[in-house]
């Protein structure tokens, strides 16, 4: 008789590191990936504004002045009180709250190789 995949045993699968799975569910909402992306291409800190008037755009594909102010405070509210702290409990990027401002963490090489195969606009997930 052959063994079929739901009788084998599910310890002979390597399904990834703790790391591994917190990487990936980070990098499954195309906001925080849009982020990474700026964040990446950013010389300077980064304004949490900022943040959310390229979320915005692509979004809605529409110029800033075409956007609404419910869409940037609905967006932002979701940038300061999940995605970021998100982000940050990950190592990926340094927040200040008091300045409102976002950097890039220096750890986050292990993530480039999943972005540059997804990209930004990949909107896979959730």
């Amino acid at each position: 008789m052959t063994t079929r995949p739901s009788e084998t045993d599910v310890s002979e699968f390597d399904v990834g590191t703790d790391r591994r799975d917190e990487l990936f569910d980070v990098l499954s909402h195309p906001h925080r990936r849009l982020m990474l992306h700026v964040l990446e291409t950013a010389e300077v800190l980064t304004a949490v504004g900022a943040l959310t008037t390229e979320i915005v755009a692509w979004e809605t594909r529409q110029r800033v002045s075409d956007r609404s102010g419910a869409d940037r405070d609905a967006i932002e509210l979701s940038l300061v009180h999940n995605h970021l702290p998100k982000m940050a409990e990950a190592g990926l990027v340094d927040c200040d709250a008091a300045g409102r401002t976002v950097t890039l963490a220096e750890r986050t090489d292990e993530v480039r190789a999943h972005l540059r195969t997804s990209g930004p606009t990949d909107t896979g997930g959730d």
